[in-house]
C-alpha cells in the first residue's frame, strides 16, 4: 500500500466511541438481499469458505490432526479437544470452531469470493469466546475485509494482531515480520486480551497517527474487552487504528472499556458425556451476535453493533467515517488464536446483505 494511502487513512483519527443504546442508524436502513448466509451447524458448509489451521466444524465427525498453517476444506474437528469444546459428529447442532482450548493453536475461515459493495453492506454473526484453560482468556476474535480485487489465501499474523493485522513478534529485532492479510480493508477485533488495541509489534507499521496506547509490546496488555477497528493496509504497512470502544487509560496501565458488557462468555466446563442439544443449551448465554454495517454515499460510515444476551438486544458499540476509498467488492474472513493463554473460539450464523 502506498504510503500516502496509509497517511490519509491515519487520518482518520483514533475515535473513543461510547457504547449507545438502541438500534444503529445504519442498520435503521432495511437490507436488501442476502448475499451470503451460512449457518454452520451441519457436517458440511458453503465450499466456498476455506479454512486455515485448527478450523473445523463440530457438526462432522472428528479428523485427522490438521497442520496449522496450511488451507483446507472445512470437516471435522481434531481427535485430542482440549477445554470445554462442543461434541462432535454434532449436525445440526454444530459450529464452527476456530480453536478449542489447547495453547498456540491458530484458525482462519477465509470467504474467497467477491462480494458487492455498491449498495452497502450488513454483515450478521454470532460468535462465542470462552472456557480457556488459564486464569486469563486469549486471544480474541477478528472479522475482517479484504478488497475484493485480490485474492484472499492467508490470514494476517495472528497473537495480537488476531489474523488481520502485521506482526513483528515480541518486538524482536531480527525477528521474521509477519504481514498482515493481503489487501486489507478493515479489520474488527473482538479482542479479550487486549492486545490488538495496541500498536506494539510494529502493529500500525507506517501510519502516521498511532494507537493512543503506544507502539511498545509489555503486559498488561493495554485494551482487554475492546472492541477496535483497523484500516486499509497491505503487507507490513498501514492497518492503523480507526476507532475503539474505549475512553481513557487507568491506573494500572490499562485503558478502559466502554462496552455495555463482555464479550468473554462464563463456562467453564462441558460434561464429559454432554450431548449436541445439551451443549447448544450451555453455549446460548455465551453468545454474542455481532452487526457490522457499511452504508454508502453521500458519507459512508462503518456502525459495529453487539447485542451481549442481556435483554437489551443490540447496542451500538461503534461509529466511525468508512476508510475510502470503498472497494467495489470484497472477500472477508474471521480468525482467532490462542498463545499461552487460551479460550474456546466459535462462530456461527453468519449472514451477509447488501
Amino acid at each position: 500500500m502506498a504510503h500516502g494511502v496509509i497517511r490519509a487513512i491515519a487520518a482518520i483519527g483514533m475515535v473513543a466511541a461510547t457504547a449507545a443504546t438502541g438500534r444503529s442508524p445504519v442498520a435503521d436502513r432495511r437490507p436488501e438481499a442476502v448475499l451470503v448466509g451460512e449457518s454452520f451447524i451441519a457436517a458440511t458448509a458453503d465450499t466456498r469458505f476455506v479454512g486455515y489451521g485448527a478450523a473445523c466444524l463440530t457438526g462432522a465427525p472428528r479428523g485427522g490432526k490438521v497442520a496449522e498453517a496450511t488451507n483446507h476444506p472445512l470437516s471435522g474437528c481434531h481427535p485430542d479437544p482440549a477445554g470445554p469444546a462442543p461434541p462432535a459428529d454434532a449436525a445440526p447442532h454444530g459450529y464452527l470452531q476456530l480453536t478449542d482450548a489447547h495453547v498456540e493453536e491458530t484458525g482462519a475461515v477465509l470467504f474467497d469470493s467477491p462480494v458487492p459493495v455498491q449498495d452497502g453492506l450488513e454483515v450478521t454473526f454470532e460468535q462465542w469466546q470462552y472456557g480457556g484453560t488459564t486464569r486469563t482468556p486469549a486471544d480474541g476474535i477478528s472479522f475482517f475485509l479484504t478488497d475484493g480485487a485480490e485474492r484472499l489465501t492467508t490470514p494476517g499474523a495472528f497473537g495480537g494482531s488476531l489474523g488481520y493485522a502485521q506482526k513483528l513478534p515480541d518486538d524482536r529485532p531480527g525477528a521474521h515480520f509477519v504481514p498482515g492479510v493481503a489487501g486489507g480493508y478493515l479489520g474488527i477485533g473482538l479482542d479479550v486480551l487486549g492486545d490488538y488495541f495496541g500498536d506494539g509489534e510494529k502493529r500500525g507499521n507506517g501510519c502516521q497517527r498511532r494507537s493512543p496506547a503506544g507502539t511498545s509490546f509489555q503486559p498488561p496488555p493495554p485494551g482487554p474487552n475492546i472492541v477496535t477497528a483497523r484500516g486499509p493496509g497491505n503487507g507490513v504497512d498501514g492497518y492503523c487504528v480507526l476507532a475503539a470502544t474505549t475512553s481513557k487509560k487507568t491506573s494500572l496501565g490499562t485503558w478502559r472499556s466502554t462496552l455495555p458488557g463482555r464479550l468473554h462468555g462464563e463456562l467453564e466446563t462441558m460434561p464429559a458425556d454432554v450431548t449436541p442439544t445439551q451443549a447448544e443449551t450451555l453455549l446460548e448465554p455465551v453468545k454474542r451476535i455481532v452487526r457490522v454495517a457499511i452504508s454508502r454515499e453521500p458519507n459512508p460510515v462503518i456502525a459495529v453493533d453487539v447485542d451481549f444476551q442481556d435483554g437489551d438486544g443490540f447496542r451500538q458499540v461503534l461509529r466511525f467515517p468508512a476508510p475510502e476509498p470503498i472497494p467495489n467488492t470484497v472477500r472477508f474472513g474471521f480468525a482467532a488464536s490462542t498463545g499461552p493463554l487460551t479460550d474456546v473460539h466459535l462462530i456461527r450464523h453468519v449472514t451477509v446483505r447488501s
